[in-house]
């Protein structure tokens, strides 16, 4: 088990990464001119990325650290359903207000109950949309964003199968394994993306597979974070370099590794920044309820009247809803022993 300080930027960086998919896909759905330049500064991938990488770290901490496998289960459950499986059902009924169907035939569509079950079961991509619902939205997704859910749980379900291996190969090369072989997928799928023009492959690249990159990346950097702390600083400015070669002389495991040690220097190799999750820890909240609010202030007409108005109350009602679903959805369902609660009184 490696040392680490309680006192650490993680809740820093998954604040601003679900700030950052905020702010992209307020640009991204509105399509709107003003807001444009959200999106030279901030990137749903990298922003995607980094969770993963970050997710890589905690997660095998959190196993690490678990009494057994079925407690690590527990843990994993009890910290991602409540949330998601609000947010899929206060979407499936309150959106049927804005449906162009009657209630009686929205409730009674088998695409509201595919779009229910689909994104129950984490397979949101099989069923985006719900009937008559955001018909005239430049998207006409529900919730785009919980894609990264599904994978998020096959990272949950694959640890202890890349544990397994630990005894044979140990753990740096089980986990320097996965990430090759996750490499090779990756440009597999783009391969067969460019050899058949099947678009099916590129959506087939960053399913996970091919993320397994940054969640091994990060779980390596736990393994050896003590190491990785001697020498951070020499580290970071190499990273920061290989960052910015990649983006001239692309090369994507390149990219990985060093948005890989640049995360984890900030949440861990820097000044710790303060308690900033002490009214509750609101990214996971940020970051599922934003879509569908974007979306339905588009709907609703809201950023024609006043682009900027609408955009500082949309800003509000996203921390206003992850705040309740923190307090009212997702800590209630947490032991009294897990550190967001410790963390999050």
């Amino acid at each position: 088990m490696q040392k680490f300080s309680q006192q650490n930027n993680f809740d820093h960086i998954r604040l601003f990464l679900a700030l950052g998919v905020f702010f992209f896909h307020t640009a991204e759905l509105t399509q709107i001119s003003a807001f444009a330049f959200f999106n030279t500064f901030f990137s749903a991938a990298v922003a995607v990325h980094s969770f993963f990488i970050v997710s890589g770290f905690l997660i095998f901490m959190s196993y690490e650290r678990s009494s057994s496998l079925k407690s690590y289960f527990q843990k994993r459950f009890k910290r991602i359903a409540p949330g998601y499986v609000a947010v899929i059902l206060l979407a499936f009924l309150l959106l049927s207000l804005l449906s162009t169907l009657p209630i009686y035939d929205y409730f009674t569509s088998s695409e509201s109950w595919k779009y229910l079950f689909a994104n129950l079961s984490t397979l949101g991509f099989l069923h985006l949309t719900l009937p008559g619902v955001f018909t005239e939205n430049y998207n006409t997704s529900v919730n785009g964003a919980l894609w990264t859910i599904k994978v998020e749980v096959m990272f949950y379900l694959s640890v202890p199968l890349i544990a397994f291996f630990y005894q044979w190969l140990g753990k740096t090369k089980t986990l320097l394994a996965v990430f090759l072989l996750s490499a090779l997928y990756y440009y597999g799928m783009a391969y067969l993306a460019q050899e058949t023009h099947n678009a099916l492959y590129l959506v087939l690249q960053r399913q996970l597979p091919g993320q397994m990159m940054f969640f091994s990346a990060g779980a390596l950097l736990y393994y050896h974070h003590e190491k990785f702390l001697a020498y951070r600083h020499p580290l970071f400015l190499l990273a920061l370099l290989g960052y910015v070669a990649q983006k001239f002389f692309p090369c994507y495991p390149l990219y990985v590794v060093s948005l890989s040690v640049i995360v984890i220097y900030l949440a861990t190799a820097i000044r710790y920044l303060g308690h900033i999750a002490k009214y509750g820890d609101l990214s996971y909240g940020i970051y599922i309820w934003h879509f569908p609010l974007i979306q339905t202030f588009i709907a609703l007409g809201l950023f024609a009247v006043n682009p900027w108005l609408s955009f500082t109350a949309l800003f509000l009602l996203v921390l206003s809803m992850a705040w309740l679903s923190w307090h009212f959805i997702e800590k209630p369902f947490l032991s009294k022993k897990s550190h967001y609660v410790k963390e999050n009184p």
